[in-house]
């Protein structure tokens, strides 16, 4: 027993593989840091696409004189101009409607994505093109599924039950009168 107690001993004095050590404590954690934020920084970078597209759409339909838009030509028009949108044609929700400009009220973002989980849910979503000189709100949303699940931290991004991101992005615009 003395001799086992000497050797632990001698074993606890020794300092060979301490730097082997910290890096094998430090480096998984620096490595899922740099993960989450290498995939935080390419949803924002998509976010960012999806809300330059959007804006590009909507320049169609402001200056669409007597234009007949709908809400695929929008959608296509959205995934035509960015790559960075994976399955855009699938994911990518589209709403148009006019809003009241007596109360300014506009709807919720809660029903605007599609549920992944449930195909056959039905979405209050329209695609109103309005009148003349009326003002018109229209978003887009698309979902993103994350790499880790780690990531996306301070996003404050809405999650579907099946481990989607819900990205949106919004605009205003007055129709032109004819």
């Amino acid at each position: 027993m003395k001799r086992l107690a000497a050797h632990i001993r001698r074993l606890a004095r020794q300092d060979e593989g301490a730097s082997t050590m910290e890096f094998v404590i430090t480096f998984p954690v620096v490595m899922m840091l740099f993960i989450a934020v290498f995939e935080t920084s390419m949803i924002m970078t998509r976010q960012v696409m999806l809300e330059r597209t959007l804006d590009q759409a909507v320049r169609i339909l402001r200056l669409a004189d007597g234009l007949t838009v709908t809400a695929p030509d929008i959608r296509q028009a959205i995934c035509d101009n960015t790559s960075l949108l994976p399955d855009c044609m699938a994911l990518l929700t589209i709403d148009l409607r006019p809003v009241e400009r007596s109360t300014y009220a506009v709807p919720s973002n809660q029903e605007l994505c599609i549920e992944r989980a449930d195909a056959s849910a039905t979405l209050s979503n329209q695609f109103t093109s309005g009148d003349d000189n009326e003002l018109m709100l229209v978003r887009a949303c698309f979902i993103v599924d994350r790499i880790v699940p780690f990531s996306g931290w301070g996003l404050n991004l809405t999650r579907d039950d099946s481990g989607g991101l819900h990205m949106m992005a919004a605009s205003m615009f007055v129709n032109e009168p004819d």
